[in-house]
């Protein structure tokens, strides 16, 4: 029966939404308890009916699930655009495809990939918060299907295991980190600006950045080549992501000549040094310490301010 043949379509029992649906009992009990759709009006303590709009509120779910994404992308989705039909669902995928990608919300971003790349980033949200959670040395591919919703044989049609999970999830989180970082210093031109407003990136996604850490040096000094490799190209990413305004910097004389990858490498440990202070101290003021800062980089411990960067003496 097609969508628009259901528009009149009377109450039914849960066994006959269950027909009309294709989906099991259990599958609609479960969406009811994820919040993905609304618990009915019951006529009785055991009785329940569901009418037409719910019948295409359950097509649109099946229609998403079947796409490949996730439970909590689904629900994350219809909490803020809570279509009535299939064709709403189609036409907002078509909306946000014609869209420059660094407009996109992240729900109109889930909308746009393809099935195998929903499913990758389902497993790969999973991952992230089983990491961040449990650091490297204790998370499991269990953990990580059961976090997403899927079978652990799922993980591995995508993930030959768990380090290689490990990895897309680093690269996922830098490259995300970098992507933010473009977006923030768009419309700034003044160098010094724009490497501060890098910073307060950076350090508002501290803790995104900090499960990387979370068991991952014990492994690099156990001799795992491929992650202690990774951690390098992780690291000498960001640092030449921040010397590229060190460089303008250099070219405009605002910054004396020097060595802008080594001033980078520095910088993030500064970073990584008021990101930690931001999480375990309650009223520590990150854009005061950022001002200060900006302050000590144009004037570094010079008692004389003629004799800062970019002047001569």
């Amino acid at each position: 029966m097609s969508e628009d043949a259901r528009t009149s379509v009377r109450p039914m029992k849960m066994s006959q939404l269950s027909a009309a649906s294709g989906l099991t009992v259990s599958t609609i009990k479960f969406y009811i308890s994820q919040g993905l759709l609304p618990r009915p009006e019951k006529t009785k303590p055991n009785v329940a009916y569901y009418d037409d709009g719910f019948l295409k509120r359950l097509q649109v779910i099946k229609k998403m699930r079947d796409e490949g994404l996730s439970v909590k992308s689904i629900k994350s989705i219809l909490d803020r655009y809570p279509f009535e039909k299939i064709a709403d669902w189609e036409a907002f995928k078509r909306t946000a495809r014609e869209k420059d990608a660094r407009e996109l919300e992240e729900e109109e971003r889930l909308a746009t990939l393809s099935g195998e790349e929903r499913r990758t980033d389902a497993i790969l949200d999973a991952a992230f918060q089983v990491f961040s959670a449990k650091g490297y040395n204790n998370a499991t591919v269990d953990d990580i299907a059961r976090q997403a919703g899927v079978s652990k044989g799922t993980c591995y049609q995508y993930f030959s295991g768990k380090e290689e999970i490990f990895v897309a999830c680093m690269d996922r989180t830098m490259d995300k980190l970098i992507a933010d970082a473009n977006a923030a210093v768009e419309d700034t031109y003044d160098v010094v600006a724009r490497m501060g407003i890098k910073g307060l990136t950076f350090i508002s996604k501290f803790k995104d950045v900090q499960f990387m850490f979370i068991g991952l040096y014990s492994e690099i000094v156990g001799g795992n080549e491929r992650l202690r490799k990774k951690s390098a190209d992780l690291f000498h990413r960001i640092a030449t992501f921040l010397a590229e305004d060190i460089d303008v910097g250099i070219e405009q004389k605002v910054f004396r000549k020097m060595d802008s990858i080594t001033v980078a490498y520095a910088l993030i440990g500064i970073a990584t040094s008021i990101g930690n202070r931001d999480l375990t101290e309650d009223d520590f003021d990150v854009p005061g310490f950022l001002l200060k800062l900006t302050e000590f980089m144009q004037f570094g411990l010079m008692g004389d301010p003629s004799r800062a960067w970019g002047q001569k003496g």
